[in-house]
């Protein structure tokens, strides 16, 4: 009877586990593109206005990804008015 029972939950701790890796690797792959464009970053978003830079900088950060060449372009233009 124990051995049953341990089975059990190892069987359903292994597929709570597999299920939670599977739901973060697709997390993953969705932002990565995002995140990896920071070259392509600065040139698109040094012609936008600040207003707009603003929303982007949310957008991302909503998504975990803000790239760090963003968030600077952003700081930039609070400090200098």
């Amino acid at each position: 009877m124990k051995l049953k029972t341990l089975a059990s939950i190892i069987t359903l701790s292994i597929i709570a586990t597999s299920m939670t890796q599977a739901s973060t690797q697709n997390s993953i792959v969705d932002v990565e593109p995002i995140a990896n464009n920071s070259s392509d970053v600065k040139t698109n978003y040094q012609f936008m206005s600040t207003e707009e830079l603003q929303v982007e900088v949310e957008k991302h950060s909503n998504k975990d990804c803000l790239p760090f060449s963003l968030g600077k372009e952003l700081i930039k233009r609070w400090t200098n008015g």
